[in-house]
């Protein structure tokens, strides 16, 4: 499987799980000397059941410490996206390129709080490979399955206080610690590409 950046749901499945559902700006419109580049992997085991691996940030990190997330982080100088994406996921979970295939990269998210334009890498192993992760960074490392993450009855809202108002966020129950923000962004066109890959294989129409 290859990605195709114009056949990528983007900001349709984004907006499901946007925690301000506000009109975020598209990457190529993202200009200034702050604006800075990250990368996440996200490994997808196609062992059944299908099933995505996540992270638990250190609670002691300064940014976004306590929350899921994928293995990623800031590239390096010299670094293309897909090394860094790499790079993080031997770091933080002892993943390496040889136990997975990538397939591309989804649509690059734009987080004006902290002015990163995350790149989310998909790739696809045919297990679950063992994880080592490194305590620093990483509390936790685990497996959920996509039919989880499809299923409706695991979205869920709460209150949230966000730039000094309080919000009604999304999030997925599939954890003791909600998955919300960015990550859940992520995790939504990822889902939307599976239900467009059963669709497909069942021969049904693909349906919004």
């Amino acid at each position: 499987m290859h990605l195709k950046a114009d056949d990528l749901p983007g900001r349709q499945a984004w907006m499901k799980m946007d925690p301000v559902r506000s009109r975020r700006p598209a990457v190529q419109d993202v200009k200034g000397p702050a604006t800075r580049h990250s990368a996440v992997l996200i490994l997808c085991s196609l062992q059944k059941p299908e099933s995505l691996l996540y992270t638990l940030r250190n609670n002691n990190l300064p940014n976004h410490g306590g929350q899921i997330s994928f293995p990623g982080g800031r590239r390096n100088e010299g670094e293309t996206l897909l090394q860094t994406a790499s790079r993080e996921a031997e770091e933080e979970v002892g993943i390496r390129p040889h136990q997975y295939e990538t397939a591309g990269c989804l649509s690059p998210l734009f987080v004006a709080a902290s002015q990163f334009v995350i790149h989310p890498w998909l790739a696809f192993t045919d297990d679950r490979p063992g994880v080592t992760v490194q305590t620093s960074e990483v509390s936790e490392a685990f497996w959920v399955k996509l039919d989880d993450l499809r299923n409706t009855e695991n979205i869920r809202t709460m209150t949230k206080s966000l730039g000094g108002k309080d919000l009604q966020i999304p999030y997925w129950d599939i954890h003791p610690v909600p998955l919300w923000g960015a990550t859940a962004m992520i995790t939504s066109e990822i889902v939307e590409i599976y239900h467009r890959y059963l669709q497909y294989k069942s021969g049904s129409k693909v349906t919004e």
